[in-house]
């Protein structure tokens, strides 16, 4: 029986194949066929919305698509979806959104906006954490910890974030 070789090692001086990419870069490149599917040609106006346009409108809008005129790349509408309630005011805050998208693309690529009135998608708000009461040898675990007097601004994020902890009901 022969013995198998050994697969030939890379030497040092070889430069390195694959490595790590950001998430972003990968992730951009997937998103933007499928955004693009739907007229997006920035890929980042759906995903930078509520930066786009401000957190009021992007919590009552969703971008549905943007359909420029055949052979042009500027006059588009960009078509927007929002809830029966708040149509009339998005219809009313159209000039506002407009110059915010064109104004974030550089350019005037978007000339119209239309309202589509549907439900939006459901969105999970996180409750703001609440420190409770902590015993005495939790004080004074957290005080040998961090120490006492006056603290940099890291030791005082650590200390923020142990009394959050261990005032914790367990299970939780």
């Amino acid at each position: 029986m022969v013995p198998a070789k050994k697969p030939a090692t890379k030497s040092k001086s070889q430069p390195r194949r694959g490595g790590m990419a950001k998430v972003s870069r990968s992730s951009s490149r997937l998103i933007s066929k499928a955004v693009r599917a739907k007229g997006f040609a920035e890929a980042e106006i759906v995903t930078r919305w509520a930066r786009i346009v401000g957190a009021d409108l992007s919590r009552a809008t969703v971008p549905l698509k943007l359909v420029f005129p055949r052979g042009a790349r500027q006059g588009a509408t960009l078509h927007v979806r929002t809830e029966s309630a708040f149509a009339p005011i998005v219809q009313q805050r159209a000039a506002v959104i407009i110059e915010k998208v064109n104004r974030y693309l550089g350019y005037g690529a978007v000339a119209r906006l239309e309202v589509k009135q549907g439900p939006l998608p459901k969105t999970t708000v996180q409750k703001s954490l609440e420190k409770g009461e902590l015993n005495q040898n939790q004080q004074s675990a957290l005080t040998e910890l961090v120490g006492k007097g006056e603290l940099s601004p890291l030791k005082e994020a650590v200390r923020n974030l142990g009394e959050l902890v261990l005032s914790r009901p367990k299970g939780k």
